[in-house]
C-alpha cells in the first residue's frame, strides 16, 4: 500500500552502494532460485520482476525464473513463498499491500506476513496514476467529481485486487470528494487495464510505469498522480493533493523470503538483490516508465513493513473500510 505523509510510514535513508559489496559468500548450488511474482504478466510489477531477474541471478551465479501466482492482491503466490524451506531459492517480489493491508481485509489469511515472512530488501517506489477512458466526459480531477456526483454509483473504478493500493485510493478518494463509485476488484493491474482500455470500466489508480505506455498512445487519460508533485515522466499531471489537500500515496515493493532464514543468509541476499536493482539496466528501464529505485537493509525494510502495517489497521479501521 503507499507510503503517505497522511497516514502511511516513510521509509528512513538509502543503504549505500558500499554495503552491497562485497557480496558475501554463499553458495546456492546448482538449484534455479524461484522469484514468485504474485500478480499476473502485464503489470509492474511482473515488467520488473523480469527487468531484475536475469541482473539477480547474474550477482548470485544462478539461473532466478519469475513465477507469476496471482489471486487474493498478492496473498496467494505470497503464501507459497511462506511455506518454502528457507534456503533462499524461493522468494517473492511483492507491493506493500500484500504485506501491510492484507491481514485487514482478508479473512482466513493462510499466513502472517509479519510472523511468516523474512524482508529482505525494499526495491523501489512508484507514484500511482488517476487515469480514466478516453470517452469519459472528465479531462480533469474537478470534472471527474462532478461527473461523479451527477450519477451517484452510475461509474466503476478498477483496481488490481481487493486492498491493493488502487483499491484503497479509490476508497479514499470517495471519502474525502463525498463520491459514490463502484469497485470492481481484478487479479492485478494487467486485466484491470485491458478492461479500462476497452471501455467496460472507467476509473482506475495504476502504477505509472504501469499505465504511462497507454498515456502516451491515447487508449486512457490520465488526471493525476498520487505523489506530492508531479512525476518527472508526466510534468503536466498535477497530483490528486492539489484538489483534495492531504491526499498523498506513493506505493513501494520489495523481496521477501520464507520465515527462517539464516542472518548470514538474509545478508547475502540483501547484497545482491541491492546489487542487481541498482545495476544500470534496471535503474534506466525503470526510470523510463516512472519508477525510482530505492533499496534498503533488511532491518530497515522489516521495520518499515510493521510500521506500516499498523498504520494500516488502524486507517483501514478508522475508514470503515470492508471488503466489496
Amino acid at each position: 500500500m503507499p507510503r503517505a505523509t497522511t497516514c502511511f510510514g516513510l521509509a528512513l535513508g538509502l543503504v549505500s552502494w558500499a554495503l552491497a559489496a562485497p557480496v558475501q559468500a554463499q553458495s546456492f548450488g546448482s538449484a534455479p532460485i524461484t522469484l514468485v511474482m504474485p500478480y499476473p504478466p502485464g503489470g509492474l510489477g511482473d515488467f520488473f520482476a523480469r527487468t531484475f531477474g536475469p541482473k539477480l541471478g547474474e550477482s548470485i551465479g544462478a539461473t532466478v525464473i519469475v513465477d507469476n501466482r496471482p489471486g487474493a492482491n498478492g496473498s496467494i503466490g505470497t503464501a507459497m513463498v511462506a511455506r518454502a524451506r528457507p534456503d533462499g531459492h524461493m522468494i517473492a517480489f511483492v507491493p506493500a499491500s500484500t504485506l501491510t493491508t492484507n491481514q485487514w481485509l482478508i479473512k482466513d489469511m493462510t499466513f502472517d506476513p509479519i510472523k511468516d515472512l523474512t524482508p529482505l530488501a525494499e526495491t523501489m517506489v512508484v507514484p500511482n496514476a488517476l487515469v480514466v477512458h478516453p470517452s469519459l466526459a472528465a479531462k480533469t480531477v474537478p470534472e471527474l467529481f462532478a461527473l461523479a456526483r451527477t450519477k451517484p454509483g452510475g461509474l466503476n473504478f478498477a483496481s488490481m485486487g481487493i486492498g491493493s493500493s488502487g483499491h484503497l485510493q479509490g476508497v479514499m478518494m470517495s471519502a474525502m470528494a463525498n463520491l459514490q463509485m463502484v469497485h470492481v476488484a481484478y487479479k492485478g493491474s494487467g486485466p484491470a487495464l485491458q478492461d479500462l482500455i476497452a471501455g467496460r470500466v472507467e476509473v482506475m489508480f495504476d502504477n505509472l510505469p504501469s499505465v504511462m505506455p497507454f498515456i502516451q498512445s491515447g487508449q486512457v487519460r490520465a488526471l493525476a498522480v498520487t505523489s506530492a508533485e508531479p512525476a518527472p515522466q508526466a510534468p503536466d499531471v498535477p497530483p490528486v493533493g492539489k484538489f483534495l489537500p492531504g491526499f498523498e500515496a506513493t506505493p513501494w515493493f520489495g523481496i521477501v523470503g520464507p520465515a527462517g532464514m539464516s542472518k548470514d543468509l538474509v545478508a547475502t541476499l540483501n547484497a545482491h538483490i541491492v546489487r542487481a536493482a541498482k545495476s544500470p539496466e534496471v535503474v534506466s528501464a525503470l526510470e523510463a516508465r516512472g519508477a525510482r529505485i530505492v533499496t534498503s537493509s533488511a532491518e530497515d525494510f522489516g521495520k518499515l513493513i510493521r510500521d506500516e502495517a499498523e498504520q494500516m489497521r488502524h486507517v483501514i479501521k478508522n475508514a470503515n473500510i470492508t471488503l466489496d
